[in-house]
């Protein structure tokens, strides 16, 4: 006997047809990263006013930077940093995505005459890993058919945590399989010359800062990127007991999300480095005491202001803390013996 378990027919009917009904389309949009972000300076002759983007193509072998930030409608602006100019968003339609082996391509196009702008050319992140251990966008390179450009390569790769690009150089910072940091830069304007370095260090600030910290002799390099419309680093730094050299602000760059990405063993505390950028103005402030009044009351002044006493207090506490670090060690003594037996309270 067949026994008939009654239900709502028409209900039936319309669950059926909702099963089946094709889904809604969304949108499209090129693809993003969670596990990093990008900043882009808002205008040429601002140092320091950046505004964030969801991806960008910072050149590997060409000094050109393009950005590109979803709007959620189909379309993208697209941002070209020209020298002595604001970044003006150039609104582009994006054409459905077409697929291959390992890759997918991309069609940036103009509204009104429907002319292909540009091709993006992706890798599929499963390609080269676990994408969730990847951190940048993986754009591999962009193609400009009306200018007639060959393909211009971004750089990208999945051991990057930061890639930036100012007017002179070209840097990154990657870690290999072991999470071992490598700083690599080279110069834009005059081929073969180049900086690496090996053996570095990252921090985390409580305002959402990555900073990777490179100790080679006494000499300390620095990198500082943050999700920030302001930033208060160049693109990077070396100080060493002879004084400093700076790089321009970065065009642009992306960094890594370290809370993610990062290996604790090669982890400074944020105080730290904070005590290394202390330990560059404190040297050279307790040399300055001129004879000159006025000149005398300023240096005490940015002695008090910068917090040199405590420093001094807190570097016997770092220098037994990393006594087993060799690197860390050697700039603790370098850069301490210079103004641990000065102050400038009296005035």
């Amino acid at each position: 006997m067949c026994i008939f378990v009654g239900r709502n027919l028409a209900g039936a009917i319309i669950s059926a047809a909702f099963l089946f009904a094709p889904a809604p389309t969304l949108a499209q949009s090129l693809p993003t990263t969670e596990n990093g972000f990008y900043m882009m300076r808002t205008n040429a002759d601002d140092l320091s006013e950046y505004r964030s983007v969801d991806s960008m193509c910072i050149g590997e072998n060409h000094d050109d930077l393009m950005a590109f930030k979803n709007t959620g409608d189909g379309t993208l602006d697209y941002f070209d940093l020209r020298e002595g100019e604001q970044i003006a968003p150039t609104k582009l339609k994006l054409s459905e995505p077409d697929a291959g082996v390992s890759q997918i391509r991309y069609r940036l196009i103009e509204p009104e005459s429907d002319e292909t702008v540009a091709e993006l050319h992706f890798i599929n992140p499963g390609a080269l890993g676990d994408p969730a251990q990847i951190s940048m966008v993986t754009l591999s390179s962009v193609h400009v058919p009306r200018y007639n450009f060959t393909n211009l390569d971004c750089l990208m790769g999945k051991d990057i945590l930061y890639a930036g690009i100012d007017q002179n150089y070209r840097l990154t910072v990657m870690a290999d399989a072991e999470g071992n940091l490598f700083f690599m830069l080279s110069s834009i304007i005059e081929p073969g010359v180049a900086m690496n370095l090996t053996g570095g260090f990252w921090s985390s600030g409580k305002r959402g800062e990555i900073i990777f910290t490179f100790i080679e002799g006494s000499a300390v390099t620095s990198i500082k990127a943050a999700p920030h419309q302001r930033i208060e680093y160049p693109a990077w730094r070396t100080a060493n007991p002879d004084g400093r050299q700076y790089s321009a602000s970065p065009k642009g760059f992306f960094v890594a999300d370290m809370a993610k990405l990062g290996n604790k063993s090669n982890r400074l505390p944020y105080g730290l480095v904070l005590h290394f950028e202390r330990l560059e103005i404190c040297s050279h402030l307790a040399g300055e005491t001129s004879g000159n009044r006025d000149r005398d009351k300023q240096v005490a002044d940015s002695w008090q202001k910068v917090g040199c006493d405590e420093a001094k207090m807190q570097h016997s506490a770092y220098v037994e803390q990393f006594a087993g670090n060799e690197a860390v060690s050697e700039i603790l003594t370098t850069h301490g013996a210079d103004f641990l037996d000065h102050g400038h309270g009296q005035r």
